[in-house]
């Protein structure tokens, strides 16, 4: 396989030249490059790999749009168990649908590939950004917040990511904003999904995962809160919290050690923000905040408080993000128009074709053989041609309807998301009065134990009993209802997300045939147009 350096076009071993670009074609080490999946996504680069998958940079066929492909190793591809597992990451990804999550757009098999279509950001890792030193404390807060918002639609929604860290952490500016995104749900835990392995209880990435799974409990949201206090610790320190200097030193200080406090490491960090870091990363999930909801509430109150400290109007420049450049999002890429660019790339290479039979034919004659023959190829590979252009508007039609349905979808998931969210939030604050109902009741019972009371500090306590009770009534019947809506509202996504996919299917097969039908013409002209010019010499 040999590659066009500059417009990524693939042709075979023996091609010399790009027809369009008319650039020296280089050979691809990469057997997987070029290869075009599902007869849609040309692999044009590779990104970047992991013990599962390799990442690939890939452009659609046919109309504008850039997407990253990630790959599942083809020796793990021939596990049924592993194949599964890679999917799920789809399934995942597809149930959350927030703005601060890469968006999976589709998902396949093509022969013995696995593969899933994400969108593409060309951003910064947020592990690139801890090891230029620890992240100003404003701006920690900032990415945290939107970290912290996706978890708490995953977990809402039942998934949990169980290998958070900065490496899974991109970031990137739109419109002069810091975006975060967080990606690779590769071996998120889908809460309502049967495990796929009894092993499956142990995962994770030494320094992140929670203790209790070191212990072999399984996954649980508040393991996801343990791994984001240690990425949160990171930002502000630039280290993880517990000096070791190997994998299995760090698992066992996590099991028995106290972490070393951020602000012994780094100074300048409010109290509020190290109380709140050092109860993400408690020992027992208990300890650790209720849920991702409530970790959202503290972290909006500190940046607040950061926010209101300051005394410049500008920012320090360790706040300021890079520029990064986004190359294209799922939202500006679900909108790209398809395109004219092959038929016309090869109309302008056909007329070419013409030009050079006419000369031949002014110089050797209409008899020659040879002209004749090239002449007839020509007109063969304009009628190719006309069916190309054909086959390029039943694939723009297809491509239009995979788009709305995409659009639908995202629109509904992010419609009923929001709702969730706050209904979720709401619920999350609800459980959290309870609670403190429930300890205020205790104590005032541990009150009444005391010997020796006197009788009208008695008749207080069980009056105060009784009302606290009463409130617990109330309380509890405003959660019953808000865990009611949610489950209507997950009901409902579910439901729409498998009519969509149903649709999505059917409409994907269409636009994979009419691809399929639009790269077998495209192939046959190049065959015809290079036998012309052989003819022509």
């Amino acid at each position: 396989m040999k590659l066009c350096p500059r417009c990524d076009e693939s042709y075979p071993d023996d091609a010399g030249f790009c027809p369009f670009d008319a650039q020296a074609l280089v050979r691809s080490t990469d057997p997987l490059i070029g290869r075009t999946l599902a007869a849609r996504y040309r692999l044009v680069r590779r990104l970047g790999s992991g013990g599962m998958a390799v990442v690939y940079l890939a452009r659609h066929v046919m109309i504008d749009r850039l997407s990253a492909i990630k790959i599942l190793r083809q020796d793990l591809g021939m596990n049924p168990a592993h194949r599964e597992r890679f999917l799920r990451e789809a399934r995942a990804v597809n149930r959350i649908n927030h703005p601060n999550i890469v968006e999976i757009t589709d998902f396949g098999e093509d022969g013995p590939l696995v593969f899933l279509v994400m969108e593409y950001v060309e951003g910064e890792s947020l592990l690139a950004t801890v090891e230029r030193g620890p992240i100003d404390c404003k701006r920690a807060l900032g990415i945290a917040l939107q970290i912290a918002s996706a978890l708490a639609r995953a977990h809402e929604l039942g998934v949990i990511h169980r290998d958070l860290k900065p490496e899974n952490v991109l970031l990137f500016v739109r419109d002069h904003v810091e975006v975060v995104k967080l990606t690779d749900f590769g071996i998120a835990k889908i809460v309502d999904a049967p495990a796929l392995t009894f092993s499956e209880q142990r995962f994770g990435t030494p320094g992140y995962i929670a203790p209790e799974y070191i212990e072999g409990s399984p996954a649980s949201a508040r393991g996801d809160l343990y791994a984001f206090g240690v990425v949160l610790y990171e930002m502000l320190t630039a280290t993880l919290p517990f000096d070791a200097r190997f994998p299995a030193e760090l698992l066992a200080l996590q099991l028995r050690a106290s972490p070393v406090p951020p602000s012994s490491r780094c100074e300048g960090i409010p109290p509020a923000v190290e109380a709140l870091v050092l109860r993400l990363i408690a020992r027992r999930p208990d300890d650790r905040p209720r849920d991702a909801f409530a970790v959202l509430d503290a972290l909006h109150e500190a940046f607040d408080s950061v926010s209101t400290r300051r005394t410049s109007s500008s920012p320090p420049a360790s706040e300021t993000p890079p520029t990064v450049k986004l190359e294209g999002d799922a939202e500006a890429a679900s909108r790209a128009v398809p395109s004219d660019g092959i038929p016309a790339r090869w109309e302008a290479s056909l007329a070419d074709l013409e030009l050079r039979v006419e000369d031949s034919r002014r110089l050797r004659g209409n008899a020659d053989p040879r002209v004749r023959n090239a002449r007839e190829l020509l007109d063969a590979a304009l009628g190719l041609h006309a069916s190309l252009e054909r086959a390029g508007a039943a694939v723009a039609g297809h491509q239009g309807t995979v788009d709305d349905l995409e659009d639908r979808g995202r629109e509904f998931r992010a419609t009923l998301g929001r709702a969730i969210d706050t209904l979720s939030r709401d619920r999350s604050r609800e459980q959290a009065r309870i609670d403190g109902l429930v300890e205020r009741r205790l104590r005032i019972f541990a009150g009444l134990a005391v010997a020796g009371l006197a009788q009208p500090q008695r008749e207080a306590l069980r009056s105060e009993v009784a009302s606290v009770g009463a409130q617990e009534k109330v309380a509890q019947a405003v959660d019953a209802d808000l865990a009611f809506q949610l489950a209507t509202l997950q009901r409902q996504l579910h439901a729409r997300n498998e009519q969509v996919e149903r649709e999505l299917a059917e409409a994907t097969g269409k636009l994979e045939g009419a691809l399929s039908a639009a790269r077998r013409i495209t192939q046959e002209i190049a065959r015809t147009r290079d036998e012309a010019i052989r003819l022509l010499g």
